[in-house]
């Protein structure tokens, strides 16, 4: 009988563990407001885009000529930034270029893509607006908006396919996480600083074969820049 229950057990432990659910609450954390506009303070503020160029140069550094494409396909050299070359140098000839359609599919493919496009505006904008509320938690950056159930999960759609998302508060921090099928998985967290006056956010990024990524940001009190309005002649 305690045979059974020792693996009854383990096989509840085993079932957790696959799950991957983080334990975060749907309950806000008293005196905890993060609703606001918020201004990204660049000083304070490390540069997520920065780190992407380092990965990419890293690469660049083990693979000068070509990297492995997930497609099948051969893959041209890179330049500093990531993106494919039009033509290389070899054998005392150069390379045609290929065509646009084939470049942009394996610029898809450049170490550090992932990154840029998991995170989105998340990389480009420099102020966001948060939205609170107990039932709902939402951050619009420029005319990219994401809602929030606190402590629910949901299956959302992702470039290469869909992801599991979770949601909600731990500790005293708000925290998303994003575990995709295919693609790197993203955890991100809200909280204040330790004033109170400032808004921090924290990245992990991580996929098989890259570097984890992570990165902090530090925002202020502030308020959107106004939308550009068309013009006429």
């Amino acid at each position: 009988m305690r045979r059974t229950s020792a693996v009854l057990a383990l096989a509840a432990l085993a079932l957790g563990a696959c799950s991957g659910a983080p334990d975060l609450k749907p309950d806000t954390p008293g005196g905890v407001n993060l609703a606001g506009t918020w201004k990204l303070n660049r000083q304070a503020s490390q540069d997520p885009q920065a780190m992407i160029d380092a990965i990419r140069q890293k690469f660049m550094r083990a693979r000068r000529d070509y990297i492995p494409s997930t497609t099948g396909e051969e893959m041209p050299e890179i330049d500093e930034h990531g993106n494919p070359r039009q033509g290389r140098r070899g054998g005392g000839m150069e390379r045609a270029p290929s065509d646009p359609a084939a470049l942009q599919r394996r610029a898809k493919y450049a170490p550090g893509a992932s990154y840029t496009r998991a995170l989105g505006a998340a990389l480009t904008a420099d102020s966001m607006k948060i939205e609170q509320s107990a039932t709902r938690f939402a951050i619009t950056r420029g005319e990219d908006r994401r809602s929030f159930t606190p402590g629910g999960d949901s299956v959302v759609s992702v470039e290469d396919g869909v992801a599991d998302q979770y949601s909600g508060w731990s500790g005293r921090e708000y925290v998303i996480e994003v575990k995709p099928q295919v693609g790197p998985r993203v955890i991100e967290r809200y909280g204040l600083s330790a004033d109170g006056r400032q808004l921090v956010e924290k990245f992990t990024l991580s996929e098989e074969g890259l570097p984890k990524l992570e990165f902090t940001r530090v925002y202020d009190p502030g308020t959107l820049g106004p939308r550009a309005l068309p013009t006429s002649n």
